[in-house]
């Protein structure tokens, strides 16, 4: 939903003649729309910082900058890699999106480093349950796919 812009943000909300407030309730210093949410939004931006420090250069500043991550070649040789920083986006996404719900209908916030500790065991608690199909590819398990994502990790955590 996130990535076809289904989301109901504010800025769509306001669209649909909703009278909502519409800056952003994580970083409270822009009007929230996809782009600002998923990208912009600074305490997003700390987010995708944290996770893209040594596997990615530099973090996504859009789907369509994410779509072209996808396409490097780097990617294309090592399948493994590739569903490792595939999971790694939607669990960005998904955790910022939660994030900014549980601000608003429930009035809870949990700092950056909280989110990025959902996101890293969520990842984690994938890696682990993917089991390897018996007729596919020889045994690359899903403990190669979590080492490939550990070590994409910063030392540290």
């Amino acid at each position: 939903m996130a990535v076809l812009l289904r989301l109901p943000t504010r800025d769509r909300l306001a669209s649909w003649g909703l009278a909502v407030p519409l800056h952003c309730v994580l970083c409270n210093s822009g009007d929230e729309s996809h782009h600002h949410l998923h990208f912009q939004c600074p305490f997003v931006a700390s987010v995708w910082a944290h996770f893209c420090g040594n596997s990615i250069l530099i973090p996504p500043t859009s789907f369509l900058a994410v779509d072209g991550l996808l396409s490097q070649q780097l990617l294309n040789d090592s399948p493994g890699l590739r569903s490792v920083v595939k999971l790694v986006m939607q669990a960005i996404v998904y955790c910022s999106w939660r994030e900014r719900n549980t601000r608003i209908f429930q009035q809870v916030v949990t700092p950056a480093a909280g989110i990025i500790a959902q996101v890293h065991r969520l990842l984690r608690d994938r890696l682990i349950s993917i089991r390897q199909a018996p007729f596919r590819q020889p045994r690359t398990a899903a403990s190669s796919l979590l080492q490939v994502y550990l070590s994409l990790l910063p030392s540290g955590l």
